[in-house]
């Protein structure tokens, strides 16, 4: 299934409102109603909640539907009832707070609004269950999700928080604004801002808060409190990730920055969190954050190349012609990797192929430049975050085949490598010509334990 990022949002909209639009007379404009005046529809029920699900999952390489409701998450419901029985089990938190609405109760029809923000809402709600996250709590305009379980690898955790935080954005960027531009909402305003930190085992306390009838099943802990002050220190539009994660994972700062801000006409940067917590010690904790680099992050995200190229600054050139996959080869059987969705153990085989089809108009011999980029405190410091010279291979448009001279539909380039440092750690591939044209331009992201 292909993914249409310009109009998701617009299906959640029509979908979320079809039904209760039916007396409002704009509805033809909405897309709601066809030109022959008959309703339009999108299916109700369990495949338009899971609508965004269908169409997400499938590019991280997921299968199967999340459908895990709102509330306690399912690896504590025995603590439900068992008021006073605690439980430590690490998480990694994701709060998302939407910027702008309320001006918009200021501008615009009340029920207009509401449609506008359920739509959002669920949006982002099914974006967080398509990376496998947990919903907890809806607060006004604001979600508080969690990634991550007892059946799941914490490293994993944070790479579908990282890539829900990118996914989000793209939905903000391409689908929900261009949204309000067209049907006249005024979205200059409008935005999202993140916030997301890990906490380990020993870290984080799960329990029933409050009293059996009027309570809940939450968690406590510095790393989850963290969470919800990053969102709050990020920008628009912006994720704010905290010091935990970030050396958890050992995350590349290519892909980060230091938040800057404006006082009395001078630019200064923010490096830690403010204000400035003390420990136990009465000393200053000088808590590290970083936003992530959105366009930087896209280029090894798994998104689809056609939607990547769209944005720019993205820098990945896509053709037609050619694809690029990684392979990752386990007790002699290879399977895709998909970029940057899931971290490898290490000294595991790898394999990234780029072909073309020989059914374009092509110049060959085509030559596939393969360019690493190592990063984390593992590497080697005279390798650590540079790009190391690029390996070539070239694809040649002929038969291997000397009993059959006609050239064959793919051709193609391979390159071998081994998962061997902790880290993010990418492989960029560029595709030129015989004419030394660049024809095509994209990276992939492995992600080891």
């Amino acid at each position: 299934m292909k993914t249409n990022f310009r109009n998701l949002f617009k299906d959640i909209y029509i979908s979320t409102n079809s039904r209760s639009n039916a007396k409002e007379p704009n509805l033809l404009k909405q897309g709601l109603v066809r030109e022959d005046g008959m309703l339009n529809f999108l299916p109700s029920g369990p495949q338009e909640e899971y609508f965004i699900q269908h169409q997400i999952r499938p590019i991280f390489g997921k299968t199967g539907i999340n459908k895990t409701p709102i509330g306690t998450h399912p690896d504590f419901i025995e603590l439900e009832g068992a008021y006073g029985v605690t439980k430590s089990q690490y998480i990694c938190t994701l709060f998302l707070d939407i910027k702008g609405s309320t001006k918009l109760s200021l501008l615009y029809p009340l029920e207009d609004v509401y449609q506008f923000k359920n739509a959002v809402i669920k949006s982002c709600i099914e974006t967080v269950r398509s990376l496998d996250g947990h919903v907890h709590r809806i607060m006004g305009d604001s979600v508080m999700a969690f990634f991550g379980g007892k059946d799941v690898d914490k490293e994993n955790a944070i790479a579908d928080a990282m890539n829900c935080i990118v996914t989000l954005r793209a939905i903000l960027e391409e689908s929900i604004k261009p949204w309000m531009r067209e049907n006249g909402f005024e979205n200059n305003h409008f935005g999202f801002r993140i916030g997301c930190e890990f906490g380990d085992d020993h870290e984080v306390l799960w329990g029933g808060f409050g009293y059996q009838n009027v309570g809940e099943i939450s968690v406590t802990g510095f790393p989850v409190d963290m969470a919800s002050k990053l969102q709050g220190l990020a920008g628009k539009n912006e994720a704010m990730l905290g010091q935990r994660l970030l050396d958890f994972v050992d995350w590349p700062d290519k892909y980060l920055e230091v938040k800057e801000i404006v006082k009395e006409g001078n630019t200064e940067l923010l490096p830690t969190v403010i204000p400035n917590l003390t420990n136990s010690n009465d000393q200053p904790i000088n808590y590290k954050m970083r936003q992530l680099l959105y366009k930087k992050s896209l280029r090894f995200s798994a998104l689809p190349i056609k939607f990547r190229k769209q944005i720019s600054g993205s820098q990945v050139v896509d053709h037609a012609a050619i694809e690029y996959k990684c392979f990752a080869i386990k007790n002699n059987i290879s399977s895709e990797y998909i970029s940057a969705s899931k971290f490898l153990s290490k000294n595991v085989s790898l394999v990234f192929k780029v072909r073309s089809a020989t059914t374009h108009s092509l110049f060959f011999p085509l030559k596939a430049v393969f360019t690493k980029t190592n990063h984390g405190i593992e590497t080697p410091a005279d390798e650590r975050g540079i790009e190391q010279e690029g390996r070539v291979r070239f694809i040649y448009n002929r038969s291997t085949n000397i009993y059959h001279r006609a050239p064959p539909i793919f051709v193609k380039a391979e390159l071998e490598e081994i998962t061997s440092y902790r880290g993010l750690h990418t492989m960029k591939c560029e595709v030129f010509d015989a004419e030394k044209k660049l024809l095509f331009r994209d990276w992939i992201g492995v992600l080891i334990k």
